[in-house]
């Protein structure tokens, strides 16, 4: 059998699979729910990460002892303590003989450079900063939510809104379109009628989409209060990158920052690309930043691949190359399991 290099991508909300042989062509993929044991639980986050595990190996006519290798980039694999929670996890539910294991934001590193060197900024579900150099030290800031002063994920953006929104109807703020907007987004008539649609204290992942599109809607109108929050979100994020840069010492060609993340991969997110960019651009002049174009799944692929060798060029060509067929499998390879929280 030829080789075969298991990636995962295990995120808050979705945990992706993806397959590839040994010339880079993508063999088959899954999607099961979040795999965050920080969120649901080992237990439950373990069965969603075997979940898609097995979809992608049933489509590649495969067991699990048939992969030559696998890489696992899990959100909450974030410092020593978590770190081993997460590799336990992997190693009961998917014990690959030769495997790798880190925190999903080097996922978008390694999935847009040649070597992993650099900075990943990932702002989705959560939002963590993560940077390697060249002797393989790592160094992260944040990514323990509104605990370590993170900003830009889902759920910040949300609450952000509503509260400019709820600000600018009481006179506390000049007046902006939110308050009209984002009730209408959540289907409610006023923004006062927003806390009765909490479901346990909280905004269901629906909600919170709506308004995150209801946010980029009105600033690209031009809605002063949205893109005040997104331009301050921008300069957030973008300090942690470069607070990353500069304590790893990447300079020159390794001052590379790598945005990825539903917050900066989405169509319409492009203020937040840029706010972001300016922000780690007026700290380091040099740094090259670089928005993800393909699937961060396709960069635990690449870590797979490289445990036999760092991945040639053409491996990494093609894998990028079938990009869309990733979100086409996808869309028929759902293997979500409804795990209690």
């Amino acid at each position: 059998m030829t080789e075969l290099f298991l990636g995962v991508d295990g995120g808050g909300t979705k945990t992706v699979a993806v397959i590839a042989d040994g010339t880079g062509h993508i063999v088959a993929a899954g999607r099961a729910g979040g795999s965050n044991y920080q969120s649901i639980g080992e237990t439950a986050a373990g069965r969603e990460l075997r979940a898609a595990v097995d979809v992608a190996l049933r489509g590649a006519g495969a067991r699990l002892e048939d992969l030559t290798a696998g890489a696992f980039g899990i959100s909450g694999a974030d410092r020593a303590p978590e770190m081993a929670i997460v590799e336990r996890m992997v190693a009961q539910v998917s014990p690959v003989a030769r495997r790798f294991v880190e925190n999903d934001s080097l996922l978008v590193l390694r999935a847009a450079t040649k070597d992993a060197v650099g900075v990943g900024l990932v702002a989705g579900t959560g939002t963590n900063c993560i940077g390697r150099d060249r002797y393989g030290r790592r160094h992260q800031v944040g990514g323990m939510g509104a605990l370590s002063g993170d900003v830009g994920y889902a759920e910040d953006l949300t609450m952000r809104a509503i509260g400019g929104a709820w600000m600018a109807s009481d006179g506390r703020a000049a007046p902006s379109a939110l308050t009209a907007s984002v009730p209408k987004a959540l289907g409610v008539e006023s923004i006062e009628d927003v806390p009765r649609i909490l479901v346990r204290g909280e905004f269901p992942e629906p909600m919170i989409k709506k308004v995150v599109t209801c946010l980029f809607e009105e600033a690209r109108s031009g809605d002063g209060m949205a893109q005040r929050i997104i331009e301050d979100t921008g300069a957030r994020l973008g300090a942690a990158a470069a607070a990353v840069l500069r304590a790893l010492m990447l300079r020159g060609p390794n001052a590379v920052v790598v945005l990825g993340g539903a917050m900066f991969q989405s169509p319409g997110h492009g203020l937040l690309v840029e706010a972001t960019q300016r922000r780690i651009r007026q700290a380091i002049a040099e740094a090259h930043v670089i928005p993800l174009e393909v699937h961060p799944v396709l960069g635990a692929v690449l870590f797979a691949r490289d445990l036999l060798g760092h991945a040639p060029l053409a491996f990494a060509n093609q894998l990028r190359a079938e990009n869309q067929e990733v979100g086409r499998i996808l869309t028929e390879a759902t293997g979500r399991i409804h795990s209690p929280a």
